[in-house]
């Protein structure tokens, strides 16, 4: 598909946009004893009548010259409606924002309207006899009810780094209903360096107080998921001491125990409670990390949790061995039988069909890592013959739509890539019985459509500047 004149110029107006809105940013003189919601909001875990609200109290305007926003203890409140100007609006009570959360606050709100957009400011303030001030309006979209069909347009996104942030302006443009974040939001072991919870918090400041970043989820709901490295660090599982380097190529912050070979055991990094507590502040996220939510009766979405229940990636593939753990596996399993929306969308961090690089051993779809789980999963889709069963994920630093016929019948997945190119690496060889309509060393999002008259589900890979790249259509 070839680029418009129109689209550039979009792109190019956008990119204005966002350069006058950084310069503003960056101008804000901050008051050393005022309060702000710098960090600005964002709406997730959305359903047709309820949704979370993050809130985070700052005491600057913006990111200052090392990109941080550093929060500030005070008190905040939502006002929420359907209306606008908020005429007759719900309000909240007040809660209290404090250092050991990062000065984040998660408000949930229930009683929503099917198919709306609620509308909510944040009211805030220093403390209970203090003066309060308001924010700008925010908003997000709720979904239809489970029985309405309604049209329904979301955004995939995976692996950003801050060179990704230009991506969200076509993104913005296009004004989807949430966008689903497929893990490795920040990088910890990368440009986030962050080796202990405060430098975690930190690596999201940077990332999600960007300009564009705060301006995309202004309006647009999310839902959030984790990888290695917004866990803790490249191919991380929960029974990992440490991560084995090359104690010639680390930063000072290492701590050095034990030795195998040329490499040594570097502890100085989150623990696995860590890296998932700190997921679950500084995201409206539920406490549990492997959920299903449904937009309407065309769309159902699942999204799995690779890290927190895996076992060590270390043990030899085998029945046995997995990435999802008993009690998550069961409920996907179940809770697809239970589902009667037109199509079903499992969301995984990690590839199932892949083909990945060789040499992984991280993923359902690496031979030497979690193959068994990942085949006896596709199989069991074949026998509960669940044609409308679509696989994505994220992780992989190139976009592909694959199809496996292995098993006998047709399965297809799709990774949307990094937000960048920058951040791209070269497409693997294929896999015997695999397929690949479309393959591309390149970085954007996905875009997927469901047109409630005829049914269909429309997969659209972006590049970096909007352009549509490739499509597939499926219909029930």
């Amino acid at each position: 598909m070839k680029t418009t004149r129109r689209q550039l110029l979009i792109f190019g107006v956008s990119c204005l946009a966002w350069l006058l809105s950084s310069a503003t940013h960056a101008a804000v003189a901050d008051d050393p004893k005022a309060l702000y919601l710098g960090s600005g909001a964002k709406a997730g875990e959305i359903t047709d009548r309820t949704a979370i609200i993050l809130v985070r109290l700052t005491a600057t305007a913006g990111q200052n010259t090392a990109g941080l926003i550093p929060g500030r203890t005070g008190q905040a409140r939502l006002h929420f409606g359907n209306d606008p100007t908020l005429q007759g609006s719900t309000v909240t009570a007040w809660a209290t924002a404090e250092s050991t959360a990062d000065h984040a606050l998660h408000f949930k709100l229930t009683s929503l309207s099917p198919g709306r957009r609620t509308h909510y400011r944040v009211e805030y303030r220093l403390g209970e006899n203090k003066s309060a001030q308001t924010s700008e309006t925010f908003s997000f979209v709720t979904a239809p009810s489970p029985r309405e069909r309604a049209a329904v347009w979301f955004h995939l996104t995976t692996c950003q780094d801050l060179r990704g942030e230009s991506t969200y302006q076509p993104m913005i443009a296009q004004r989807p209903d949430f966008c689903v974040s497929a893990g490795d939001t920040v990088y910890y072991d990368g440009q986030g360096l962050a080796r202990n919870v405060p430098q975690a918090w930190q690596a999201y400041q940077k990332m999600f107080g960007l300009p564009a970043m705060q301006n995309y989820y202004r309006h647009t709901g999310g839902y959030f998921m984790k990888d290695d490295h917004d866990f803790r660090f490249n191919d991380a599982d929960p029974h990992m001491k440490g991560k084995w380097v090359n104690p010639q190529k680390v930063d000072p912050g290492a701590i050095f125990t034990e030795t195998r070979g040329k490499q040594k055991l570097d502890v100085a990094w989150l623990t696995a409670a860590e890296g998932a507590q700190v997921f679950r502040q500084v995201f409206p996220m539920s406490e549990q990390p492997y959920r299903t939510f449904r937009w309407g009766q065309g769309v159902q979405v699942w999204l799995t949790e690779s890290r927190e229940f895996r076992d060590s990636n270390t043990l030899a593939d085998g029945p046995a061995k997995s990435i999802w753990g008993a009690t998550q596996k069961a409920w996907l399993k179940a809770t697809l039988l239970a589902s009667d929306a037109d199509h079903r969308i499992i969301i995984s961090p990690n590839a199932i069909i892949g083909p990945d690089r060789l040499m992984k051993g991280d993923s359902h779809a690496n031979l030497n890592g979690f193959w068994h789980e990942g085949q006896a999963f596709l199989e069991w889709l074949k026998e509960q013959k669940m044609n409308n069963v679509i696989l994505m994920c994220g992780d992989r630093h190139w976009q592909y739509h694959s199809t496996d016929r292995r098993n006998g019948r047709e399965t297809h997945e799709f990774s949307c890539g990094p937000t960048s190119d920058e951040h791209t690496q070269p497409v693997p060889p294929m896999y015997p019985g695999v397929e690949r309509p479309y393959a591309a060393s390149r970085g954007g999002f996905m875009g997927i459509r469901y047109v409630p008259e005829t049914k269909a589900l429309t997969c659209i890979f972006h590049s970096v500047i909007g352009q549509p790249l490739y499509q597939k259509t499926f219909t029930p």
